[in-house]
């Protein structure tokens, strides 16, 4: 990887010390294109003290470097000591970018992988900093909301909590969404918004699918964390009323897996990220002020670490159809399956999803998932989970890898 550093990093002996906040420019491939992602670290960044991680997703048309003022997320990074890590979609949308949430957007009709970037994105960033993997969170807004969804019933085992504003759940995800587990979620959503409408529907884009109403949405994921309570409303104060809003907070808890459920229910909000007046887009609607969503959203964060109770017990099935060879190996794994292998994913001792590129080919070269890049250790042995899934059937299967 190719690096550019906006900043001076003090190298010494005992590891990396930022004295000073820096913003770190990068990139990876991934489906054979470059993805540009860029992380800012705090002033007390120490490459010997593990580190938490919030993604940040910008919206359609927008891209890394515009989502950072947008947000604010850097003040909250340097006075709280996490990483702030702002990838950048790929989907043409002048004058930036899409991100493949699976609404038909530009990203989704040129065949982007964003969940596969996402994952092999927290993959390099394991390998380049000391993280903390049981606190990885991912925030987004507009387009990188609904993208937080789709992570959200896609790959919920990467994240320690979620953050979704100006936003809501697509009318055919709603229905496809299974999450392999409860997750911590909050949602911020004016009631005003002209670009996704609260009460649903088509949306301004009326190339992208139809939104579920948000209060449909709020509901799916406090059913989907099996939250037991509704706590009384809470009614933020109103010390800001030139904003010409007010916040109602609705917090579901008793949660699965301590999986809270917050919602910002902001009364004549429009699509603004609440706390950052933007007056120069007025046409966006009113923007609420009486919170910040970069700290509200921190505030959230920082209450989750990972939970790996996933719904269900993952066991071998269907051996038969499935040979795996050579076991024990230290390089390449051959498969065999009486049917075709539409995707396969890599889970470690951990029950963390390993992004792996797999395109139906009979083997596959492990050799790259080293003890530095990866989480898993018994001895000189770790156990991979494989998980084959067909075109008919799922097949899975246990492998003893020498690494």
């Amino acid at each position: 990887m190719t690096k550019n550093i906006f900043a001076i990093i003090l190298l010494t002996i005992a590891g990396i010390s930022a004295n000073a906040q820096q913003n770190v420019q990068d990139s990876l491939e991934h489906q054979s294109l470059q993805r540009q992602y860029i992380v800012h670290l705090p002033p007390s960044y120490n490459s010997n003290i593990t580190t938490p991680v919030v993604l940040v997703l910008h919206g359609g048309s927008g891209n890394y470097q515009s989502v950072q003022g947008f947000t604010q997320m850097n003040f909250v990074s340097n006075q709280n000591s996490f990483l702030a890590v702002y990838p950048q979609g790929i989907g043409n949308a002048p004058p930036g970018y899409s991100w493949a949430d699976g609404r038909n957007t530009t990203a989704d009709q040129a065949g982007i992988d964003d969940v596969g970037f996402i994952a092999k994105l927290i993959d390099s960033l394991e390998v380049d900093y000391n993280i903390d993997t049981n606190k990885i969170y991912v925030c987004g807004f507009s387009n990188g909301g609904f993208m937080t969804q789709r992570l959200a019933c896609e790959v919920p085992e990467l994240f320690a909590a979620i953050g979704g504003l100006g936003c809501s759940i697509d009318t055919n995800l709603i229905q496809s969404c299974n999450p392999s587990k409860a997750i911590p979620m909050a949602y911020f959503s004016g009631t005003s918004d002209p670009e996704v409408p609260y009460n649903g529907g088509t949306m301004s884009n009326p190339a992208v699918t139809p939104i579920a109403p948000v209060d449909t949405a709020v509901q799916f994921w406090v059913e989907n964390n099996n939250c037991q309570t509704a706590e009384p409303v809470v009614n933020i104060p109103d010390t800001v009323q030139s904003d010409s809003s007010t916040v109602e907070l609705y917090k579901y808890t008793n949660c699965d897996c301590n999986a809270d459920f917050y919602f910002y229910k902001i009364i004549n909000g429009g699509h603004t990220w609440p706390g950052v007046p933007i007056p120069q887009f007025p046409q966006l609607g009113n923007t609420n002020e009486d919170i910040h969503a970069s700290y509200e959203l921190w505030d959230f964060f920082n209450q989750f670490s990972l939970c790996n109770n996933v719904t269900g017990v993952i066991e071998p099935t269907n051996l038969d159809n499935l040979v795996i060879y050579p076991n024990p190996t230290n390089s390449n794994i051959y498969i065999q399956s009486k049917e075709k292998v539409e995707s396969l994913n890599l889970y470690d001792l951990m029950g963390h999803k390993r992004y792996i590129e797999y395109n139906n080919h009979e083997h596959l070269n492990l050799s790259g998932f080293s003890r530095a890049t990866t989480l898993y250790s018994l001895s000189s042995f770790s156990l991979i989970f494989i998980r084959l899934r067909c075109f008919s059937s799922l097949t899975s299967g246990y492998l003893r890898s020498k690494l």
